[in-house]
Parts: C-alpha cells; structure tokens; sequence
C-alpha cells in the first residue's frame, strides 16, 4: 500500500521532530508514505528508506493551495499510489477529493475538530465529508456527529483517540498535592493550552476573580492572540499567573492541586490526558473526551459549556474537599490506562486506510 498524505504541519519537515518521528513509523505499516506540506522552499526531507516529506513552496495561502496541487498531481502521475489522506476538512479535503477522483484512488479525511466551521468552511466540508471512502476521527463524540449530523455511514468510520505518550511511572505513584508541600499553602488551578478565544480561559480568570479565595492561584501555561485581552481582565490580580510557552510542563503538572480545561469546543484534549497521568483531577466543560475518558464523578468533572456559576462551585468543592480530589485524581489516572497503546493506535490508522482502499 502506497499513502500519499496532505497535512499542515511543516515541523515533519524537521527530522528530529515529534511529528518526523511519528510518521517514520507510520511508514512501517505500508510500502511508501509521502507527506506534502504548505511550507518550505519546495525542499524533499527523506525520513526513512518509506517517508518523504515535500514543502510546497512559501507565499500566501492560496499560493500554497495551488503549490500543494501541482506537486501532488506530479507524484501521482510518476507513480501509483492506493489512497490520499487528508488532515483537514476544508480546503484540502477539497484537494484530496478532486485528486482521489481523477486519480480513482481511496480517500481518507482526518476529523479532530471542528474549528472554524463557517462559512465556505461549512459548505465544502458538507459536500466533502459524505463523500470520503474512509474518515478517521478521535472520539465516539466526533462518530455521532458525522454520522447524525453528515450521514456518513458507522462503516467508514474508524474512532482512534490522538495517542499520548506520558511517563509510565506517573500512572503508578501516589499524588502528593502541592499545598501540602507548598511552603505558601497555596491551591494551585493549572491550565494548559493556547490563549485564543475558543479556550475560554476568560471563563477560568472570572471565577477565581469571583470566588476570592485567599489561598488559591491560576496558573495559565501557554500564549497566543487572547493574552493580553486575558491579563487585562486579570486586572493585575496576584493570584492569576500567566507563565507563557513552556517546553517543560512537566513541574507544572506535578505542582498543581487541579487542572481547569473550559473550551467551548475541542476534538479530543490532549492536556487532559496528561493532567490525568500526573493524577490531577479535572474540572472540564462538556467537550472532546468528556463523557467518554473523563466521565463526571468518577474521573474528573464535567461542567456545561459556558457556565461559570457552575465552574465556580466545583472549584470551590475541589478546594475544601480532598477526599474527593483523590478518589477523582485515581479515576483520571485509571481512564487513561484504558485508552489504545502506541501499537493498537497504529493498528487503527492501518485498518481506516485498508477501508478506504476498499
């Protein structure tokens, strides 16, 4: 089997990158796997003896659109390849739809999320998704939709949740909160994520402006377009830390009392999944694997989306009872011992492209 793929990342472009490494290893499940990307100087980066990675080109988007066709017209007429899989259901899931069928190949279409649907967004994704001959996705709450919302037949659909490697050793220590440990006693709400509106994190630096309670702190980990909006609303407040980009989350992990996750939409939730490994319990909204990992009262706690009277509350409840932060810090931790391992994850991956072969 021979996988042509559109993505958006241009770090596999770097060779000591996660992401290089991660589709080395995705070559290891077919013949040939050959990555296109919207970056680059139009250079060819040879991962493996199977993966090859191809910038197309600098300029603006719709340059790069037109760049990314040319380039995977000209692989597909110099060799024949069984199916193209697209990580995006707008603009180049249109691109691999139009190449899948002048080429007769299979399509797959990679689903996390559902950011920035509007609009021609909307449009293209409506005409596209029904079409594709497999979809691989990262929930069974993503499934209902495509299938409810889409009419995508169940068949084609395969649930893969995004696979997160966290220390094996976290999963089998006892959690020692930090305001034990912490000199100041302080109780310490960790967020982790970019600041952008669809976060929420206005909803976090409310809440603690409203509960004004002396002994707690936000901590926010991570940058983006929101921040000063967010440090504005702050208003200077000592208790909400903004600690910016940090490669190392793992002292923020192990210092914090409970991990606040309070987006309006998310396909999955990556930090989630590693607040759990580090045995914290978590407070989120009713989004990605809410429900399914993260299931309300057993593993972490599950809030509607834009509530934050609700927020307040069992903010509160996770600072005044501890008997409750470490039955739902051990249900977090066991959750995500149950989600697929490194191997059954690439297994899902191979079994979505045999479908869309089919």
């Amino acid at each position: 089997m021979k996988v042509l793929s559109l993505g958006l990342d241009n770090s596999i472009l770097d060779k000591n990158s996660s992401l290089a490494k991660r589709v080395v290893e995705y070559g290891d499940l077919v013949d040939k796997y050959t990555v296109i990307v919207p970056s680059g100087n139009g250079e060819k980066i040879i991962l493996s003896e199977k993966v090859k990675a191809y910038g197309a080109s600098q300029g603006n988007k719709i340059f790069k659109f037109f760049k990314i066709c040319k380039l995977a017209r000209k692989i597909l007429k110099e060799e024949k390849y069984n199916l193209i899989t697209v990580q995006d259901q707008y603009f180049l899931g249109l691109l691999g739809y139009r190449l899948a069928k002048k080429f007769k190949i299979g399509l797959e279409i990679q689903i996390h999320g559902f950011e920035k649907y509007s609009g021609l967004r909307k449009i293209i994704s409506k005409f596209i998704i029904p079409k594709a001959n497999s979809i691989r996705t990262v929930s069974q709450r993503m499934k209902k939709k495509l299938v409810n919302e889409f009419k995508v037949a169940e068949e084609k659909v395969t649930v893969v949740p995004i696979y997160t490697k966290v220390k094996g050793q976290m999963l089998n220590v006892t959690r020692l909160p930090a305001r034990q440990e912490s000199q100041k006693d302080k109780f310490i709400f960790l967020t982790v994520g970019r600041l952008v509106e669809i976060k929420n994190i206005s909803m976090q630096i409310k809440a603690i402006i409203e509960t004004a309670k002396e002994n707690v702190e936000l901590w926010i980990v991570g940058d983006g377009e929101e921040r000063k909006k967010l440090e504005a609303e702050a208003k200077g407040n000592e208790s909400i830390k903004f600690l910016g980009w940090q490669n190392n989350l793992e002292k923020f992990y192990e210092q914090a009392d409970a991990f606040l996750l309070t987006s309006n939409y998310e396909g999955w939730g990556i930090v989630v999944v590693e607040a759990a490994a580090y045995g914290l319990p978590i407070i989120m909204t009713d989004v990605g694997c809410a429900g399914e990992l993260i299931k309300n009262g057993e593993s972490g706690i599950i809030i509607p989306v834009v509530d934050q009277k609700e927020l307040e509350k069992e903010m509160i409840r996770l600072v005044d009872d501890t008997e409750l932060r470490e039955k739902l810090g051990r249900g977090a931790k066991q959750a995500i011992k149950k989600l697929p391992t490194k191997e059954e994850t690439l297994k899902l991956y191979k079994k979505s492209w045999e479908k869309a072969v089919k």
